[in-house]
């Protein structure tokens, strides 16, 4: 969509954009339980990871205490029962293969939660996209925002795997091992619980710190994003002015500041492990040298303490070195419930308009020409922000039928005057009439329905020819695809190309702008709409293409009111009313 007159009443941050740039940089409550909702498909995947991380963490606490009784039982030396410790080192075994089969189903569960909860994510991201209007898509950078589909999705996963693979099992292990220890000595658990909660303060602690500059890294990693795509998409215009160093240069600095952040996150990420190791290794020695001494432990129970303080560390230090993936998670999660939290476009209004239009065929749609085309603008006030205003107490009357050119230097509002007639904006005052209904009295998806819109950037997807047409009418047949095509003067150089209407534009053949146009008119065409609105479609394209393209518009346009913003005076004779606008001083 040309962006003219957006671009001109608009600042540099828009409140949503702000609003992103403020985000939070801890995850709330309210996040980690918007985001368990994400995980209620996988419900009896969780119920079942639950259920084995509850027997593989009890057989993790049962067979420290079952090998120190065997120890204890073994007999004097030279005197061992042969016998008993064959039998009991048989059970230690069937423990441990038992649990980590068990293990191995938490494993694969949290693998299935994580991965579901990356498709759910991808999907309320993508629910929402649909949801917002369009002044998100003027202010945020595409790049940035399919970083949001991507990385932060896959950076959610990714933590939320880790997070699954050991949460449930280190509190069935911590509280079972607590339990055991305090029988069998209590003295000796206070001496080590203390240990504990100093390994548990200094790792949260520390990761705590963490988490802004993953969320630093996460952001620069969408900017890099956006700056790439914008390469991509402009690289003619990047070569034409020879701005390449440009790029190189403003890339390496970014790109600096992600490898500083980066390395900042990893080393910060980095210090819990050595940490909780260092409290670890001293808590071995404190069992071995006060066991007897002080604990009253016998050799068999000395072992037991010793395996079951590795079960209460060991989870703490594979925490600590999941830091990692953990806090990206937790900066990814920020990032995406930014997009989440924003406003959607105002309801459309309860009244007996509101049909569902998704339910008819777009052949019933097309079949209903009850429209005349009136279109009414009265008194209309709008700016894009509350400091400089764009229109100004500003009406129009369009008789039915009506082909009615715009023009007007850029930054007029040209553009912005259709947008607000497809309520891609809302007036800040005044109405907007078609057939002498408010169109804030039509819902969003029947308005737009009623419209056929070309613009001037061209839009195809990586699809046939014809199913790029028939886009807005996917049950259109051939013939109807093929009538489409060559009302809008396309129908010849499609059969040129070496499928035809098979062609996958961009991938199997490249198109020239104007080639691109006339596709995208024939689109119109096919939808058949009730009013036309024809978006500097001319602007890049030769004088014949640009004959072609009137021509197809003045045949769309019969009998219907038609739109024209253009520059060029060929491309507005014939129209009916000639709409000059200008800018403020």
């Amino acid at each position: 969509m040309a962006k003219d007159s957006m671009l001109s009443g608009m600042g540099n941050l828009s409140p949503d954009a702000a609003k992103m740039s403020d985000a939070k940089t801890r995850v709330s409550m309210k996040d980690l339980a918007a985001l368990l909702r994400f995980t209620g498909t996988s419900k009896f995947s969780i119920v079942l990871l639950i259920l084995a991380a509850i027997f593989s963490g009890g057989l993790q606490v049962v067979a420290p205490a079952f090998l120190g009784k065997t120890i204890d039982n073994m007999g004097e030396a030279g005197n061992v029962d042969l016998k008993y410790l064959g039998t009991h080192a048989m059970i230690l075994l069937g423990m441990y293969l038992i649990a980590a089969l068990f293990t191995w189903v938490v494993s694969y569960f949290a693998n299935v939660v994580a991965a579901k909860t990356a498709l759910e994510v991808r999907k309320a991201l993508s629910l929402k996209l649909t949801k917002l209007p369009v002044s998100f898509y003027d202010t945020h950078p595409q790049g940035d925002t399919a970083t949001h589909f991507i990385n932060d999705a896959d950076a959610i996963s990714e933590g939320m795997l880790q997070g699954l693979l050991n949460f449930f099992t280190v509190i069935v292990t911590i509280l079972g091992t607590v339990g055991f220890m305090v029988f069998i000595s209590w003295k000796m658990t206070l001496i080590i619980l203390p240990m504990a909660v100093l390994m548990i303060w200094s790792a949260t602690t520390i990761a705590k710190k963490t988490t802004k500059y993953f969320k630093s890294q996460q952001n620069l990693v969408g900017s890099i994003s956006g700056d790439v795509e914008e390469n991509l998409y402009g690289r003619r215009e990047i070569k034409a002015f020879g701005c390449e160093e440009k790029f190189l240069e403003s890339f390496r600095e970014k790109n600096e500041q992600l490898n500083k952040s980066s390395v900042t996150a990893q080393f910060a990420s980095s210090l819990p492990n050595p940490v909780t190791r260092f409290v670890d290794s001293t808590t071995y020695i404190l069992i071995g040298a006060l066991g007897v001494w002080f604990g009253g432990l016998t050799a068999g129970n000395i072992t037991t303490f010793i395996l079951y303080w590795k079960n209460f560390s060991k989870p703490i230090n594979d925490l600590t070195n999941i830091t990692t993936q953990i806090m990206a998670a937790f900066a990814s999660l920020t990032r995406v419930f930014a997009i989440l939290d924003l406003p959607e476009e105002t309801p459309d209004a309860e009244t007996g308009a509101e049909t569902a239009v998704g339910e008819k065929s777009a052949s019933e749609l097309n079949e209903k020409k009850s429209s005349e085309g009136e279109v009414l603008f009265e008194h209309v006030t709008f700016g894009y922000t509350s400091d400089k205003k764009i229109f100004d107490d500003f009406s129009l009357s369009v008789d039915p039928g009506q082909k009615v050119a715009i023009i007007g230097p850029t930054g007029c509002g040209k553009t912005t005057l259709m947008n607000l007639l497809m309520r891609f904006y809302e007036p800040d005052s005044g109405r907007i009439l078609i057939d002498g209904k408010d169109i804030r009295d039509i819902p969003r998806s029947e308005l737009r329905r009623r419209f056929g819109m070309v613009l001037q950037e061209t839009w195809l997807l990586e699809r046939s020819i014809r199913d790029n047409i028939a886009y807005g009418r996917p049950d259109a047949t051939d013939e109807e695809v093929i009538a489409a095509a060559k009302a809008a003067r396309a129908h010849g150089f499609i059969k040129r190309l070496p499928d035809g209407y098979d062609t996958i534009p961009g991938k199997e053949i490249s198109l020239s702008e104007g080639q691109k146009q006339l596709l995208c008119i024939a689109r119109v065409l096919l939808m058949d709409p009730d009013l036309l609105i024809l978006d500097e479609a001319t602007s890049a394209v030769d004088t014949l293409t640009e004959k072609r393209i009137v021509e197809a518009f003045d045949n769309m346009t019969r009998g219907r009111t038609g739109f024209i913003i253009a520059h060029r005076l060929s491309t507005i004779a014939g129209a009916d009313q000639v709409i000059s606008l200008g800018t403020k001083k």
